[in-house]
């Protein structure tokens, strides 16, 4: 148990060792991006932020914040359980309490449409994925393992209609026995499920239902992300297609909400850092750019990988840095988009609909948070009295 927890805990922060930027190649590739629900920034273009003071608070002003925070949209915050409440008020929508280990750090706990929660109720000894509306209402179990499996990573597909999940029978190396590892597909709607591989810890990360493509990661003991696996369920039996990474990341994959990419971030204190992103049923043709963040999120709807940049003090790259730009690059057109201000350096989500980016107002209070719409620059200030664990639509 205590190994699993080492394990898991390794893998939030988003570090990849040195010689694998070497051996990756910079490649350009053709595109089209996805369409974005602002006007599409042109290449190089700059945002200069209309409030570069101190962000509007809620509950304050009655102008700036209150025209950029919507009762439409709202957060999941963890705090002891999980409760659901809107961007414009501390009152709570809906609560539900995943248990123990719900590993919310590594699975696509809210839905890609922002109206559905997936977690683990119970996460161990026949560990249960339940699904529910952000709203409230009953929670449906989706998928039940065996009596000595336990709830792994899971991740949504691109349409919010299903769910990929790992189970592991908790056996790293020294339980005594042999280690069980299997990967579910689930059918939200009929609840139908499947078990499409075994024989890896596995962390989902993608599932195109239209390409019948699953993307996962690959982790083992130490936490370290050893290989990236591609399913085909176009036939069977399914292929599994593995790319080793030699050597192995330390870190997290992250996939864009359409299910067409893959990044990881490369944030190295007091060294330099890359973004390194690829198709998400090719690996091998790997292409990078230089940042200067200290994480990264895909921008929903788009095809546009955002970070906080311009990082101060010089050379930092902790989530006790102050930003000054929020950076872009739309990875299949080149495109890239600045928003000027002054913010904190941890780039949490975007609201769903990808209007507002949601960033950490500083790195030891987490449960501040800074909106900025990427239109217009505006800022609002939201305090939600415990971590952030996913952006959601309310209606």
């Amino acid at each position: 148990m205590v190994r699993r927890a080492v394990i898991y805990a390794a893998m939030i922060a988003i570090i990849l060792a040195g010689a694998v930027l070497a051996s990756l190649a910079l490649r350009d590739r053709d595109g089209v991006g996805t369409s974005s629900p602002t006007p599409s920034a042109s290449a190089a273009a700059t945002t200069t932020a209309a409030s570069t003071a101190p962000a509007a608070t809620v509950g304050g002003s009655p102008t700036a914040a209150q025209s950029l925070v919507n009762d439409r949209f709202g957060f999941v915050v963890q705090n002891r359980g999980a409760t659901v409440r809107s961007e414009t008020s501390e009152a709570a929508v809906s609560s539900f309490a995943p248990k123990d280990r719900s590993f919310v750090s590594l699975s696509r706990m809210v839905s890609p449409d922002g109206r559905l929660v997936a977690y683990w109720d119970p996460v161990d000894s026949g560990a249960v994925l339940r699904v529910r509306s952000v709203s409230g209402g009953d929670a449906r179990a989706v998928l039940t393992g065996r009596p000595e499996m336990s709830g792994n990573a899971f991740s949504w597909s691109f349409d919010s209609a299903g769910l990929v999940a790992a189970l592991d029978n908790n056996c790293f190396e020294v339980c005594g026995g042999a280690q069980v590892s299997e990967l579910w597909t689930v059918e939200v709607a009929s609840g139908a499920t499947e078990k499409i591989a075994t024989g890896s810890i596995w962390l989902p990360v993608a599932w195109d239902r239209t390409a019948k493509l699953v993307a996962a990661g690959v982790t083992g003991p130490g936490g370290y992300v050893t290989g990236y696996d591609v399913v085909d369920l176009s036939r069977q039996p399914y292929a599994v297609r593995s790319t080793p990474f030699q050597p192995a990341l330390l870190g997290r994959l992250k996939a864009s909400d359409d299910a067409r990419y893959a990044f990881v971030s490369v944030a190295l204190e007091g060294g330099p850092s890359s973004l390194v992103w690829w198709p998400i049923a090719h690996p091998e043709t790997r292409s990078s750019v230089a940042f200067d963040g200290y994480s990264a999120e895909w921008r929903p709807g788009t095809s546009e990988i955002w970070w906080v940049g311009g990082l101060e003090p010089a050379g930092c790259r902790i989530e006790l840095c102050s930003g000054t730009q929020l950076s872009s690059i739309n990875v299949a057109t080149g495109a890239r988009a600045v928003v000027r201000g002054r913010f904190g350096s941890l780039l949490e989500g975007f609201r769903v609909d990808g209007t507002a980016v949601i960033i950490a107002a500083s790195g030891s209070v987490r449960t501040e948070l800074t909106l900025i719409e990427i239109a217009t620059g505006r800022t609002a200030a939201v305090s939600i009295g415990g971590s952030l664990a996913g952006a959601v639509r309310l209606r």
